[in-house]
């Protein structure tokens, strides 16, 4: 006997990534692209390490601190291409009593974009240095759609019959699916950084931050579901939509340890948003005394609206260090710390769920650990530099923690939540020109998910 799954097997097109600080238990929020890292192809040539070095304009943002060591006023732009192959789940097989989703499928959602990903200006004056900067945070767009047929999960094994508790084998059909993702958030700051003495620099950034989601799943009927019925007829659909702004606050120490090492700290406190959510019914559909179905396509009926839904973006602290063992080399290392689990802190439901399944919905707090380094032929007329880097990026889409037993929502959940992007490993690769005016920098950064290409240049004035 089969059952519509009223959650679809839909793609992890966004994600990370609250009652007053949560996303909802839709499935576009799932694994979002966050750009977390320090921007700058110099810095992504590096693998993202670049705290305790911080000596270019991009320090506006990394390290503010970094700031005083600029002796003539800077201006620095970046592009970037990405390319994005987000997991989703799309069919299969899982189990019950424990659950286990090893049977299931996954596939990506490809997508890509090309932004003016951060822009900087910095002002050095005596002891003091100023900067403003622009941070593209996230830029994701994507749009994904499941074939008419659906997906079918063949069953929770050990438990024919769907009705909730979960007691026998039954098979589910994901209803087919449109979604559309897009989330943008700008930061656009204004730095300070004092030089207190000739070996500790300190450094303050304010943010104000923009922000616009715009997700929609739109559920259809599959060719087993209500049969009489066409495929693709639409029966609901979930949507978040909104704009807002906020405030963060980023701060930053530096400290020249030696002639050869010098470290730095930091903390960025991320802002937080609100939005709207509904999930609403597009058509009624009733049943013939033959057994087939009949679908109308009626106003949307919103049933769940959810007003003051919140998205934050998480706080982080950061350290770094930066050792010189001569004037061509240079290798950094640093660990950022960051509090994901503040996205799903009071997480709310689009389906009508208790609050005891969807907490089962987590994500758990990460460090990520970033080591590189950068070799200048500094007996060139104009040096030139290849660099080199490795970096972790931990787990940060959300995850169905614990067993839901034979409960049917929290067993179709857990299915849902199943494909989140994992901790990746990213190698990069750059490369550098500098003039005496003008600077020109190249980078590549590779992962499983995520691909991404830079190319940033710094004009001193």
């Amino acid at each position: 006997m089969k059952r519509q799954l009223t959650f679809a097997i839909g793609v992890a097109l966004i994600g990370v990534s609250a009652t007053a600080f949560a996303i909802t238990d839709t499935e576009t929020n799932a694994s979002i692209p966050f750009n977390l890292a320090n921007p700058g192809a110099r810095s992504m040539g590096m693998g993202g390490a670049f705290l305790g070095l911080a000596d270019d304009a991009t320090a506006a943002y990394t390290n503010p601190a970094g700031l005083t060591q600029l002796v003539t006023p800077e201006i620095s732009a970046e592009a970037r291409h990405t390319d994005y192959s987000l997991p989703y789940v799309n069919g299969g097989s899982a189990s019950v009593n424990p659950f286990n989703g090893s049977g299931l499928n996954v596939s990506d959602a490809n997508s890509s974009i090309d932004n003016l990903s951060f822009l900087s200006i910095v002002y050095p004056h005596d002891r003091w240095s100023f900067a403003f900067y622009r941070d593209e945070l996230v830029n994701f767009h994507n749009d994904f759609a499941t074939a008419l047929g659906g997906e079918g999960i063949n069953g929770f094994t050990g438990t024919s019959n769907c009705a909730p508790p979960l007691t026998s084998p039954c098979g589910y059909t994901a209803f087919p699916i449109a979604a559309r993702a897009n989330l943008k958030i700008v930061d656009y700051g204004v730095s300070a950084a004092w030089k207190a003495s000739d070996s500790v620099s300190l450094g303050i950034g304010l943010s104000y931050y923009d922000f616009k989601i715009d997700t929609l799943i739109t559920r259809s009927n599959s060719p087993t579901t209500f049969s009489g019925v066409p495929a693709g007829f639409p029966l609901n659909q979930q949507a978040q939509f909104g704009s807002d702004n906020d405030v963060g606050v980023n701060l930053g120490a530096r400290f020249a340890l030696s002639e050869h090492w010098s470290a730095g700290v930091t903390y960025r406190r991320g802002p937080k948003f609100s939005y709207e959510a509904t999930s609403a019914k597009l058509s009624s559909i009733t049943q013939n005394s033959d057994g087939t179905y009949t679908g109308a396509v009626t106003s949307p009926n919103v049933i769940v609206d959810l007003k003051n839904v919140r998205f934050k973006v998480p706080d982080e602290f950061g350290a770094g260090v930066s050792w010189h063992p001569t004037d061509a080399l240079v290798i950094n290392f640093d660990a950022d710390y960051i509090q994901y689990s503040q996205l799903t802190d009071g997480i709310q439901s689009l389906f009508g769920l208790d609050a005891a399944t969807v907490s089962m919905l987590s994500l758990p707090n990460g460090t990520e650990l970033h080591l590189g380094g950068e070799y200048t032929f500094t007996q060139m007329a104009h040096p030139f530099s290849l660099r080199a880097g490795v970096w972790h990026d931990p787990r940060h889409s959300i995850e169905f923690k614990g067993d839901p037993g034979n409960n049917t929502a929290a067993a179709t959940t857990a299915t849902l939540f199943h494909g989140g992007q994992g901790a990746q490993t990213h190698y990069a690769l750059g490369l550098g020109w500098a003039f005496s005016k003008f600077e020109i920098d190249g980078a590549a950064d590779f992962a499983d998910v995520t691909d991404t290409y830079s190319i940033s240049a710094i004009y001193r004035f």
